[in-house]
C-alpha cells in the first residue's frame, strides 16, 4: 500500500489554544494568534479548527451550536481559518493543541508530559 502524503493542513484546537479557556464561553484571543494563523495561511497551509466542543458526544444540536460559536468568534476577532471540523480527528500535517503531547521518539518524555497535563486542573 502506497503511503498517502500529508495534506498541507494544520489542525488547531480552539478552546485554550486560539482563545483563553473559558468553556462554555470563549476567553480572549491568545497573544499573537492572529499573526500566527495568518502566517500559516500565507505559507500555503489550510487551517482547520477542531474542538472537543464540536464533538457529537455533546449532542448534535450542541455540537452545531458550538460550530456557530466558533465561527462567530473567528469573525469577531478577524482570525483566518478554512474549516471548522466536526467529530473525527482530521488528516493533517500538524496539530496545535494546548493539551497535546508531542511524541518525538521518546515514550518516557511523552508519558511524563501526559502525566503532568493529567494533574493540571
Amino acid at each position: 500500500m502506497k503511503k498517502k502524503p500529508y495534506p498541507k493542513v494544520v489542525v488547531v484546537d480552539f478552546d485554550g489554544t486560539i482563545c483563553g479557556f473559558a468553556f462554555p464561553e470563549s476567553g480572549p484571543p491568545e497573544p499573537y494568534v492572529k499573526e500566527a494563523l495568518q502566517a500559516m495561511q500565507n505559507a500555503g497551509l489550510k487551517i482547520h479548527i477542531h474542538s472537543v466542543s464540536t464533538n457529537s458526544n455533546w449532542g448534535k444540536d450542541n455540537a452545531l451550536d458550538n460550530v456557530f460559536r466558533i465561527a462567530q468568534y473567528m469573525k469577531k476577532f478577524d482570525l483566518v481559518y478554512d474549516e471548522i471540523c466536526l467529530d473525527d480527528k482530521p488528516f493533517a500535517s500538524a496539530y496545535i493543541d494546548d493539551r497535546g503531547v508531542a511524541y518525538r521518539g521518546d515514550w518516557i518524555k511523552a508519558a511524563e508530559e501526559a502525566i503532568r497535563l493529567g494533574e493540571m486542573e
